[in-house]
């Protein structure tokens, strides 16, 4: 990503504007601003790939029919860097850092830092891993990475239109749709059985196939509306709702990762949470007594072979754990909720999926695990990733440090 300044800096806090979406969606380049006329979503097309066609597919609907032609192109976000961050300290992972481009040195660039000084780095299946392990993020580092999949808000009222992307498993289900969510009141009876509101993934991207055709969730980034390249199904999700619970009742939520399916519950009645993939339990915490649970938000992820469970912002829950010895299996119903014993609704239902790091293309030999990065060495990574230019691509992958110019200051929107 290139900034549009050049080389002639002073003072402490330098102000920049961004010029390409290789960190998209965290910064944005030059891009149009789409709201889908099928339902509503709003999100972003950059002119790095721009469509041929001039129109876009909505990536929470699969509308493909959104005309760019007649839309205001808009500036890149405007940023500051931070000179004196790095004075005393080296950068951290995840820091977003402004640099030298060493493939270019009249011009900046703005990427992420993922690998440190010391480190072996290699990319394996999308993931990052550092000294041969995995590495596995924390929820707020998950979020500053996750992309948009579907939010439940912008869902079509008429279901003659467009099937439900939640739906009840069965037919006979006690779940409703709301109009901020979903509603059950489930049978007294109900108290070992579920009755699972399940969401169901389409392709939401431009093919001849059918929008609602089921699939599994792949790393399409709707802010590349013109690049055409091979797309990897991601199995890294995270769910996050809005839940309201019976003061004795309990809700359960689902996840799978591609290999398993994880089970969360949620015991108003015992004020707990529990955590177990089939029949075995693998962790229960309780919730602590400052959280309301009358209305909570709900955060359960399956990233980097670790579940991850949020109540009202608290990650109660971050079991690491092994994935099963089968193929992996990724499936289009990744996701459920369920109710039981008594009544329970959600809102505000958005699903997210991780990053998926493509692999490198130039510079290999630093990604084969062997090669160590020196003591003021770093590997710096763009967001989206089809996009982006950095140490996957250069000859020579890692950033000395003396062409790091200091940390950007994200804006706020």
């Amino acid at each position: 990503m290139g900034v549009a300044i050049v080389l002639r800096y002073q003072g402490v806090i330098v102000p920049v504007r961004v010029a390409s979406g290789s960190m998209a969606e965290q910064l944005l380049g030059p891009h149009r601003l789409v709201t889908c006329a099928e339902c509503g979503f709003a999100f972003r097309c950059g002119i790095d790939a721009d469509s041929p066609l001039q129109m876009a597919t909505c990536p929470n609907c699969g509308f493909e029919r959104n005309d760019l032609s007649s839309l205001m192109l808009r500036d890149g976000d405007r940023v500051v860097i931070d000179r004196w961050a790095y004075f005393r300290h080296l950068p951290q992972r995840g820091d977003v850092v402004a640099f030298v481009d060493p493939t270019n040195q009249a011009q900046l660039a703005v990427k992420r830092v993922m690998g440190l000084p010391g480190e072996v780095v290699a990319i394996r299946r999308g993931e990052l891993f550092v000294d041969g392990q995995l590495h596995r993020k924390s929820l707020e580092e998950t979020k500053k990475l996750a992309t948009l999949v579907y939010d439940d808000a912008f869902r079509l009222g008429d279901a003659s239109r467009l099937p439900p992307r939640w739906q009840g498993e069965d037919a006979a289900t006690d779940w409703r749709p709301t109009n901020e969510g979903y509603r059950c009141t489930p049978a007294i009876s109900a108290t070992t059985t579920s009755d699972w509101l399940m969401y169901r993934h389409w392709r939401c991207y431009t093919s001849p196939n059918s929008r609602t055709e089921e699939s599994p969730i792949t790393d399409n980034y709707a802010y590349n509306q013109g690049l055409s390249r091979e797309l990897h199904e991601v199995t890294d999700l995270l769910l996050s709702c809005e839940l309201t619970v019976a003061e004795d009742g309990e809700a359960a939520f689902l996840i799978h990762d591609g290999w398993a399916s994880f089970m969360m519950l949620l015991s108003a009645k015992t004020r707990s949470v529990a955590l177990s993939r089939g029949e075995d339990l693998l962790d229960r915490v309780v919730i602590p007594n400052y959280i309301d649970l009358q209305r909570v938000t709900i955060e359960l992820g399956a990233i980097d072979d670790q579940i991850l469970v949020a109540v009202s912002g608290e990650t109660l829950i971050r079991h690491e754990y092994l994935p099963l010895a089968v193929p992996l299996q990724p499936t289009s119903r990744p996701l459920g909720i369920a109710a039981r014993r008594g009544d329970c609704s959600v809102s505000n239902v958005r699903v997210y999926r991780d990053i998926h790091h493509l692999n490198p293309i130039r510079g290999d030999w630093a990604w084969t695990g062997r090669t160590r990065l020196g003591v003021e060495e770093f590997l710096v990574l763009g967001d989206n990733s089809p996009l982006s230019n950095d140490s996957r691509h250069w000859p020579e992958p890692e950033l000395h440090r003396e062409l790091v110019i200091g940390k950007v200051l994200m804006p706020r929107r």
